[in-house]
């Protein structure tokens, strides 16, 4: 009976040393991210890129923004969306070009702020900041459309006439 009793004593402890190996290497796998397949960024009309030459902080945060798909380890998302933070909030420090000094700019870039915070509490949460990253752009791309939409040429409804 002693000796069954040791075996299993024996048993219950080799079995527990295993499965604690097993949970760091799965930490170190869930670590790594690829987000080489995340949306594409809208593109920037003629007349917006004119307009954002002479707004430092603004292509500061474009530029930032293209690094999420370069992305590779949760701590390094955790950096970037840091950063983006602060790009974010230097915009709202330094102000906006007369062209884009609307509620309608302002309330996008609001949004992006939203979901960049998620993300990083998704981080700081250890949970998965993939759907939340997927916000960001598409929060991001919202802003750059507005933007394309605030500075696109105006149809004058009253030169129109009808041919009937």
């Amino acid at each position: 009976m002693k000796k069954i009793l040791f075996f299993a004593a024996l048993f219950l402890l080799f079995s527990c040393g295993s499965k604690q190996e097993n949970s760091k290497d799965t930490a170190v796998v869930s670590s790594l991210i690829d987000y080489s397949d995340l949306p594409a960024f809208s593109p920037l009309t003629a007349a917006v890129d004119s307009v954002l030459l002479n707004w430092p902080t603004y292509q500061a945060l474009d530029s930032r923004m293209g690094a999420l798909s370069l992305v590779v380890s949760v701590p390094d998302l955790k950096i970037l969306v840091a950063e983006l933070l602060e790009k974010e909030q230097s915009i709202l420090k330094e102000g906006y070009p007369k062209a884009f000094n609307l509620p309608a700019i302002k309330s996008r870039q609001r949004v992006l702020r939203t979901f960049l915070l998620k993300a990083q509490a998704q981080i700081l949460l250890d949970q998965d900041p993939r759907g939340a990253t997927e916000e960001v752009i598409v929060a991001f791309n919202a802003l750059r459309d507005q933007m394309n939409l605030l500075l696109a040429p105006k149809i004058d409804l009253n030169n129109l006439e009808d041919e009937f």
